[in-house]
């Protein structure tokens, strides 16, 4: 004799299929975000995410990531002293806890290497063209306390510091007080465009924001603060919801098909 199904199951069972219908197509969307963030977290290194830059604008905004206070440049603009860290040819180079003084170009003395050289208030560093740190000085190296300015000239560093000007060669052997009848010639920041300007601004602000962590944060909702956490838990919550009805289907099937 043929089971009958009992009303209310019938009825439950019509429910859960029409619900898991619709949240199924309201869920598909997350699944498939959810499945490629996550896909892409997991090739994080492959795929270089952390060294990808945001450079839009408003999502810069939108993390509250400042514009820099200061902006110079030196050297036709290749060099430029953006807060304090010195960039070169677009590359941030270095980056110093004190303000930078001053930046220039300097021929070393024994091999007429080109270097860097760049002046905050009680260190000197000396940085190769591609990057490398080739030396830094301190004051127990003789540097003086307290520079306020630089001048380069004919192979010769000439600083002001709190203790008057100093004079030192490429080798930065010997630091000697001096008093020049004729001010020497200070390295300045030069005239630059609006565009120069707002390229290397958006260079600065753009090192603190990555793609790795758009993507970390739009797969965990943080991306919306603490409401985007709460609408994932929900997502979260759905699919549990859906696996549930997902499951209570089938076995309903199952049953009825070996009943038959």
């Amino acid at each position: 004799m043929k089971k009958t199904v009992k009303p209310f199951s019938q009825h439950l069972n019509r429910t859960f299929r029409k619900w898991h219908r619709k949240l199924g197509v309201f869920a598909a969307f997350f699944i498939v975000f959810l499945s490629l963030t996550g896909v892409a977290l997991n090739h994080t290194d492959s795929l270089s995410l952390a060294h990808q830059p945001i450079k839009s604008t408003l999502l810069l905004d939108y993390y509250g990531i400042a514009a820099p206070q200061d902006v110079r440049f030196y050297q036709q603009r290749t060099i430029q002293v953006i807060n304090n860290s010195v960039w070169y040819k677009g590359d941030m180079l270095f980056e110093s806890d004190t303000t930078v003084v001053s930046v220039g170009l300097l021929s070393l003395k024994h091999n007429q290497e080109k270097v860097l050289i760049i002046a905050t208030r009680n260190s000197i560093y000396l940085y190769d063209l591609n990057g490398g740190l080739v030396d830094m000085l301190g004051t127990e190296s003789g540097v003086p306390e307290m520079i306020k300015a630089m001048s380069i000239n004919s192979g010769q560093v000439i600083v002001d510091s709190a203790n008057g000007y100093f004079q030192t060669d490429s080798d930065f052997f010997d630091w000697r007080v001096i008093q020049p009848l004729i001010a020497p010639n200070w390295l300045k920041p030069e005239k630059a465009s609006d565009v120069e300007t707002q390229q290397a601004t958006l260079a600065y602000r753009a090192q603190f924001l990555t793609l790795e962590r758009i993507i970390i944060d739009s797969h965990s909702g943080r991306i919306l603060g603490v409401i985007g956490v709460y609408f994932m838990d929900l997502i979260a919550l759905l699919l549990i919801i859906l696996s549930i009805s997902g499951l209570y289907i089938w076995m309903k099937y199952t049953k009825n098909s070996r009943t038959k």
